[in-house]
């Protein structure tokens, strides 16, 4: 079971809104989907939705494609879409029993009562939806998307919009879902990637410019070490830009350097300032952070 999106592209006239983007998905896994606006991520969710057609490349799920059967491929998808779409006059349980009339679901009164106790929305349920707040119109929104049990989650933004304690019970409802179905969401916050993902796609102009764990990404990344001396070392600045780094001076005292692996600059910093009879008062590392990485892949 994977979902496989192979070489895909979609273009509006002129403009090519996704590139030849290629990924696959895993059971058990969360992924977040991250590109500043206008980078494709909406779009490529439609095509893996079944919205929204491909000009080129191959989308499968479980092996089973669109073109092939697209009743059985959009039975496996569950999606929440950006705009969260809800008949706002509706009660919340009965717009449950009319999407379980959808999906044909066989014994509907005991999925919806699991569903609506997954989402935490007991006490909600005979509730208009219009008389929700967002956060609780969200879980009716995720709700909806898993009713009929999906092997692939697509939310898009589901964290829109939250107040903080809203984000939080959203994002632990979201790490529950993950051991039934894979998940792909669209988001910008990225706190929310940190917390609660396993990987991370990065979409870039239609491209695809990241594609990796986390941890992957945070170690392959430059980061910092900042090195404050007893002595003046402004003199020594050649010397210390040949040892290989990138480094820069903050003050006559301080020089902040930037490396992937940062045991071994501090340990030629430290090795420079005992041949140079130099003191260190300080010195202390700063890995980079995924707000610095996004910000370097997306310009």
């Amino acid at each position: 079971m994977s979902l496989t999106v192979h070489q895909v592209s979609k273009k509006y006239e002129a403009h090519l809104a996704v590139d030849s983007v290629s990924f696959n998905i895993q059971p058990g896994e969360i992924v977040g989907f991250l590109g500043p606006n206008g980078a494709g991520k909406s779009t490529t969710l439609k095509m893996i939705a079944g919205f929204l057609p491909s000009d080129q490349g191959v989308i499968t799920l479980n092996d089973c494609s669109i073109e092939k059967d697209p009743t059985a491929y959009k039975k496996s998808i569950g999606y929440l879409p950006e705009s969260n779409p809800l008949y706002l006059d509706m009660y919340v349980k009965e717009y449950f029993h009319f999407l379980a009339e959808v999906h044909q679901l066989p014994n509907p009164n005991k999925r919806i009562q699991e569903v609506i106790g997954e989402v935490g929305l007991t006490i909600m349920q005979t509730k208009k939806m219009g008389e929700l707040s967002k956060g609780y119109q969200q879980r009716v929104g995720i709700g909806a998307a898993i009713l009929h049990q999906p092997a692939l989650l697509l939310l898009d933004e589901p964290t829109s919009g939250l107040d903080p304690n809203q984000l939080i019970e959203i994002r632990q409802l979201i790490q529950s879902l993950s051991s039934k179905s894979m998940i792909l969401f669209s988001t910008h916050i990225l706190q929310e990637v940190t917390a609660i993902c396993s990987r991370v796609l990065v979409l870039h102009q239609g491209q695809l410019v990241a594609n990796e764990p986390i941890e992957n990404l945070l170690k392959t990344s430059q980061n910092k070490v900042t090195v404050i001396f007893e002595q003046t070392i402004d003199a020594h600045l050649p010397e210390l830009k040949a040892l290989g780094f990138q480094i820069e001076l903050v003050d006559k005292h301080t020089l902040v350097a930037e490396a992937n692996d940062t045991t071994l600059l501090k340990n030629k910093l430290m090795s420079f300032a005992l041949a140079k009879g130099l003191n260190i008062q300080s010195l202390q590392s700063q890995q980079a952070s995924l707000e610095e990485i996004f910000k370097l892949l997306t310009h």
